[in-house]
């Protein structure tokens, strides 16, 4: 199942990047504007440390998960690469994004929303919350495959197996060999046509 991480590391990476630019146009926004007070009578002060937080958690898994996608690729920092080492971060960002989400739950005002316009505040916020349970439940579910990964390799590679001992870049380079195959077969094919052609034309002239 390790198979699976590049992937599974892409999409965390890529929802962390998102939340990440959104969260960081909203800082810009509030600062030059004011942050708003939260509901439940939070003050803007807690607002603004909790969106500070989920910047961090965001941070974080860009970060930590653009190191791994190129560890698991390049197989640099053997420790670093091994399935344990991925599964220690993930169990640390698991725990991260679930004190982020739940902390801005709690200060977001608007609920679902109803009424408010597609690009609005509200819709952004809610946006913010959403993108921090999806970080969260994509950590939580790489975590349960990291787990059936140690398995499986431990026999083999012990807990220091590393993903590169599952050799993407061999399935990298048979995608690859497979392209190079089919553009030289249809070269061939047109290279036949061709000098078919041209064999016609010499038999008309």
């Amino acid at each position: 199942m390790a198979g699976y991480h590049p992937l599974l590391f892409i999409l965390i990476t890529a929802v962390g990047a998102a939340e990440l630019g959104l969260v960081a146009y909203l800082i810009h926004t509030f600062d030059r504007n004011g942050y708003p007070d939260g509901k439940g009578g939070y003050t803007s002060r807690a607002f603004k440390a909790r969106l500070d937080y989920i910047m961090f958690c965001a941070c974080w898994t860009v970060f930590f998960g653009l190191a791994y996608i190129l560890f698991m690729l390049a197989g640099a920092l053997f420790f670093l690469a091994s399935i344990a080492s991925s599964a220690l971060w993930l169990i640390m960002t698991v725990i991260f994004w679930a004190v982020g989400a739940a902390l801005f739950m709690q200060v977001r005002e608007g609920g679902n929303c109803d009424g408010e316009a597609a690009i609005s505040l509200c819709r952004e916020l809610q946006t913010v919350e959403a993108l921090a349970w999806t970080s969260l439940g994509l950590a939580a579910f790489t975590f349960i495959v990291s787990l059936f990964a140690i398995s499986s390799t431990r026999r083999k590679h012990g807990y220091r197996g590393t993903y590169y001992d599952y050799d993407y870049r061999y399935v990298s380079l048979i995608v690859i060999t497979t392209h190079y195959r089919k553009t030289c077969a249809n070269f061939a094919h047109l290279a036949v046509n061709a000098s078919g052609i041209t064999l016609r034309l010499d038999r008309l002239f």
